[in-house]
């Protein structure tokens, strides 16, 4: 006859055997399309829109939803590329293209438009939440026209985000290539948010005064449309932890 002892312990066994595990990775659920919206109120009075539903792939996917927007959904972003990433984290990005280089990206945009961005149904393979203030816009400028601008090559690419302390692992610096904190929320800067909602997916909604799409070393003082350099792509992203796991703490140097 079994024991007590020996009988709790199968039946412990047999029900951790039993009960349904969590994925190991976070990764995104492909078999859910995230929606993109893009929107800006112009000069002619009109908010214009554009949106679509997006398979996740790469910046090659793209496809146009509208207007000289195309976009696209991916996994994986610059805070991963840059060493800046929870190592239980997974981060998800949204970008933007435009279809005719030569045009502006923002139809009948006015110096104080603010761009709008919002992404819903973010669906990942198990429970998550997002970190709002992981937060980052990536803006890439055409190299000839930043040559011809005299800006250093270690500044092509241009960096504004929630966190006014974020330096992505000491990748970007303030006032060279990145606006730390112009995301914040704060009067005059753009913001950022995220929330679960109550179906379990995530949804993401950036704001980004037109201003903050000016390259920080551009020469020109003017910021009126069509009078600055435009990025020729920009996406945004966030890093999102599985349900439970808690972010990093800083480790204190020992005496």
């Amino acid at each position: 006859m079994l024991t007590q002892a020996l009988t709790f312990w199968i039946v412990f066994v047999l029900g951790v055997l039993a009960a349904p595990r969590q994925p190991a990775l976070l990764l995104v659920d492909d078999a859910s399309p995230p929606r993109v919206r893009v929107s800006w109120h112009g000069a002619d009075g009109i908010e214009h829109i554009h949106e679509s539903e997006l398979s996740y792939g790469w910046d090659g996917d793209r496809k146009p939803i509208g207007g000289n927007i195309s976009a696209y959904a991916a996994a994986g972003g610059t805070r991963m590329l840059k060493g800046a990433s929870h190592p239980r984290g997974a981060v998800v990005r949204f970008g933007f293209y435009k279809v005719e280089e030569g045009l502006l990206f923002f139809d009948q945009v006015e110096r104080d438009s603010v761009i709008d961005v919002r992404v819903t149904g973010i669906r990942m393979n198990q429970p998550a939440v997002p970190r709002p203030h992981t937060i980052v816009q990536h803006l890439k400028f055409s190299r000839d026209s930043l040559k011809a601008c005299r800006v250093p090559s270690d500044a092509w690419n241009l960096f504004n985000t929630v966190d006014p302390g974020e330096t992505l692992n000491g990748r970007i610096r303030a006032g060279y290539d990145a606006r730390p904190g112009s995301l914040d929320g704060q009067p005059g800067h753009g913001s950022g948010q995220a929330q679960v909602e109550p179906d379990g997916s995530i949804s993401l909604h950036v704001r980004v005064p037109y201003a903050l799409f000016k390259h920080i070393r551009d020469p020109w003082k003017s910021s009126l449309p069509g009078t600055f350099l435009e990025p020729m792509h920009f996406h945004v992203e966030i890093e999102i932890l599985p349900q439970g796991v808690e972010p990093e703490k800083p480790t204190l140097p020992s005496d």
